[in-house]
């Protein structure tokens, strides 16, 4: 998940927070009890995973493995926190009157997040098959988190006779 898709999720759910603060739920203490603990939990979640995504390309694959495990293991959990989240919200929203743009905001995060999971996940799997393959020599031994990796070289168009 990139750092401004985590953002924004994050920003979506300051703004239930807030909005739970305030206007119709605020005349509801039952909502407010449940929905305001709720949403701090759910918040400091998100700033774990924030924090603790890998930054940087890795340069091994073992290195690109533990960072698309930690990343699935930092999304999981983020997964499973917004689930607790819109479980909350759809048993609730008629009777805390709650605000379609907070539901579609967390529908929205639960959305995101698991297309994030599912593709760092599965990046476990592709970066081990990988590793196998380069072990094996299919790919001519090139190590894909090289520098250079899949990158073109650049032509240098100031060198006479380069085109």
């Amino acid at each position: 998940m990139s750092l401004r898709r985590v953002k924004t999720v994050l920003a979506a759910t300051a703004l239930a927070a807030g909005l739970a603060m305030g206007g119709t739920v605020r005349a509801n203490e039952i909502c407010q009890a449940e929905f305001q603990p709720l949403v701090a939990a759910h918040q400091e979640v998100m700033k774990e995973t924030q924090a603790g995504m890998p930054r940087g390309r890795p340069t091994t694959f073992e290195q690109a493995k533990a960072n698309a495990e930690r990343a699935c293991r930092l999304l999981t959990n983020a997964r499973a926190s917004f689930l607790r989240l819109q479980q909350w919200m759809q048993n609730n929203a008629d009777f805390c009157r709650l605000p379609d743009q907070i539901i579609n905001d967390v529908n929205t995060g639960v959305t995101n997040i698991t297309r994030n999971r599912t593709q760092a996940c599965n990046g476990v799997a592709q970066i081990e098959r990988q590793r196998r393959q380069a072990e094996a020599g299919g790919d001519g031994g090139a190590n894909p988190f090289a520098p250079n990796a899949g990158r073109r070289p650049q032509l240098d168009l100031r060198t006479p006779g380069a085109l």
